[in-house]
């Protein structure tokens, strides 16, 4: 077996922590959670309000996916970038609160999955 076979195997056999934080696996080889609150599944109608990158308001109906206190997954079919504020409604018990975008992840067709944060955790944003 050469060099690079012997390496791919190691680290197959041996997962690394992040280099910040030495202790970061469990006994179990599993990394701990590193957000505030656990994350649920969602399929939760919400209202999007907020400003295009020209700067024209827009507002969309859409779903949050993937939730915590913190913020969570929303899928949007409106171009955001990151840092940008947004309103978001929950449709189901009406409450609203600011938010932030914090990243984009994957697109499909016309819709694209945005990561959205609060400034300070809304546990009960989501109920």
């Amino acid at each position: 077996m050469n060099v690079s076979c012997n390496f791919l195997k190691e680290a197959e056999e041996k997962p690394l922590a992040p280099p910040h934080d030495k202790s970061a696996h469990k006994g179990d080889g599993q990394i701990p959670e590193r957000r505030r609150s656990g994350r649920l599944w969602v399929y939760l109608p919400v209202l999007v309000y907020g400003r295009t990158i020209e700067s024209e308001p827009f507002h969309e109906g859409t779903e949050a996916l993937r939730v915590n206190a913190g913020g969570g997954l929303i899928t949007l079919t409106t171009p955001v970038r990151c840092g940008q504020r947004l309103l978001l409604i929950n449709k189901i018990n009406q409450k609203e609160h600011e938010c932030h975008v914090v990243a984009e992840r994957s697109k499909y067709l016309d819709r694209t999955a945005v990561v959205i944060g609060f400034q300070e955790p809304v546990p009960d944003f989501w109920s």
